[in-house]
């Protein structure tokens, strides 16, 4: 069992721009907390998966090819396999990932 107030709390003590830490895994995919504080990640394709957003607290713009999604506390956002995207925020974001870790 994980405890995601405490896993959050540990990473939202942090100083990095970017932190992750691995839950679990689901049905092949990776679970994970991440919290960005004013991060731009890089444009990235993830060729042969799905990346699922939730956001449990702040907020994440999510750009793709096809347009950019604003995100806040309790939306969700799937990015379909092939998709060009990347996660970006001025604040700080505390998101649920969803990844098959073996795509």
């Amino acid at each position: 069992m994980a405890n995601l107030s405490e896993i959050a709390q540990r990473l939202s003590s942090g100083t990095s721009d970017w932190e992750s830490e691995w839950v679990n895994n689901f049905n092949g995919n990776q679970v994970e907390i991440r919290v960005m504080r004013g991060a731009i990640a890089n444009w990235h394709i993830h060729k042969d998966t799905d990346e699922m957003f939730v956001v449990l607290s702040g907020s994440v713009s999510i750009d793709t090819e096809n347009g950019s999604f604003n995100l806040s506390q309790h939306d969700c956002l799937v990015v379909k396999a092939g998709t060009q995207h990347r996660a970006r925020t001025e604040s700080s974001v505390l998101l649920l990932t969803l990844i098959n870790s073996t795509p």
